[in-house]
């Protein structure tokens, strides 16, 4: 019986078949995932309903283009140019699957590990990215939600202030969880890089190039162009840009090895 944890499927769902293949997934296996099951890629409404299918065998963490959705289904935000999930938006299940979806976490904590889409700034302790994570899922969760996903879209606050309330403060706790690639010594966000590690922003530096405050190892996402490259061995990433043509990449929980497959050509944005 053993857990793996995969990176960033974003509806890449024939690849996701051909690496459960590779690591001989069985029936009392557990597949854990760092966020975006969905977008880009062209099988978001299969993904979502074959994770949902496996019931506590999987764990996923909200991811931003997974917020993204939900923010279509109940904040009326359109479907962009660049998105994928005409089939998802238009299935007879999307509202049961987004019911599904809202109701997953934005950490998952292992007491020696931890799970993030994005990561986690060098400003908060563990307690506290636990404790802000656990805020905003309340809202997600709760009745207010669809206020929630009419207003998430943003890049305001781009730092953390502890006395940030409402709105604002659960737009910043989205950003640094879902969102986040540089931020400067205080923690402030840039948005505007989403390559590689050359010519960042003056005063800019990823946001693992400041020791994280907490203890183990913390799983993330979200980063393709890192190809899961952090330089510490206690900040693993997962997403080794499937949807871009790389490969599909998880770990396995117990022994922390790894297992990559490349993508599936159909899978490719």
């Amino acid at each position: 019986m053993a857990t793996y944890i995969v990176g960033d499927i974003q509806g890449c769902f024939r690849s996701l078949e051909r690496l459960l293949e590779h690591i001989d997934f069985a029936a009392e296996d557990s597949l854990w995932c760092v966020g975006d099951l969905v977008n880009r890629g062209p099988g978001s409404l299969d993904t979502l309903r074959f994770t949902r299918a496996l019931g506590p065998r999987f764990r996923t963490v909200l991811g931003n283009h997974d917020l993204h959705f939900m923010a279509m289904v109940y904040g009326g935000h359109p479907h962009r140019a660049s998105d994928t999930m005409e089939a998802l938006l238009d299935a007879p299940d999307c509202v049961e699957l987004a019911e599904w979806l809202r109701r997953q976490p934005l950490l998952i904590d292992g007491d020696d590990f931890l799970i993030v889409h994005a990561g986690i700034p060098h400003i908060w302790d563990k307690s506290t990215a636990i404790g802000n994570a656990r805020e905003v899922e309340a809202v997600i969760r709760g009745p207010g939600h669809g206020a929630f996903f009419e207003a998430m879209y943003g890049n305001e606050p781009p730092l953390w202030d502890p006395d940030l309330a409402g709105m604002p403060r659960h737009r910043a706790i989205t950003n640094y969880l879902t969102r986040m690639r540089l931020v400067d010594a205080h923690g402030r966000m840039d948005f505007a890089h989403k390559g590689d590690l050359l010519d960042l922003p003056a005063g800019y530096q990823p946001w693992f190039a400041y020791p994280p405050r907490i203890d183990g190892i913390l799983y993330f996402g979200h980063w393709a162009a890192l190809d899961g490259e952090t330089g510490h061995a206690q900040l693993v990433g997962l997403d080794t840009g499937c949807v871009w043509g790389r490969q599909l990449t998880a770990v396995r929980l117990d022994d922390r090895r790894l297992f990559a497959v490349d993508a599936v050509p159909t899978d490719v944005a």
